[in-house]
């Protein structure tokens, strides 16, 4: 017996309807789920590749042509990204889901630069003189 809150589509005969509840069914539960664990993981991402820094933009602060961990760079494509938004917002100033992707790409921006101070102060001064941002 089909259940009455199964929802099947353009079935000819019992045999297809009960196939299709059995799919419909493994299918919706699975997605709730992942649906439920990736409700509360925010993630801030460039909604392309034309509006995400490039690698070649911060090429100053790369240490060697494959540098694109370190934390000057990842300090300087965070300054790109937040310039990107800053610009966004003063045209919408209403959109509260991006000034929480704002804060918190300040926030880890503001992680990065107090660990570059503390491993290496020569390099945080000269990537914050570099960048414009001023030195804590």
């Amino acid at each position: 017996a089909i259940p009455p809150h199964a929802c099947v589509m353009f079935a000819v005969n019992a045999t297809q309807a009960r196939i299709a509840v059995k799919s419909n069914a493994s299918s919706s539960f699975a997605s709730k789920k992942t649906q439920a664990t990736k409700r509360g993981a925010l993630q801030v991402v460039a909604a392309d590749k034309r509006t995400r820094p490039a690698i070649s933009e911060v090429s100053g602060f790369q240490k060697s042509a494959n540098d694109t961990g370190s934390s000057a760079v990842q300090i300087a494509l965070l300054t790109k990204r937040i310039e990107g938004l800053t610009a966004h917002l003063i045209k919408n100033k209403k959109d509260y889901a991006t000034q929480r992707g704002l804060k918190k790409l300040l926030g880890q921006r503001s992680r990065l630069q107090n660990y570059l101070s503390k491993s290496n102060n020569a390099e945080y001064v000269k990537t914050m003189t570099s960048l414009g941002l001023r030195i804590k």
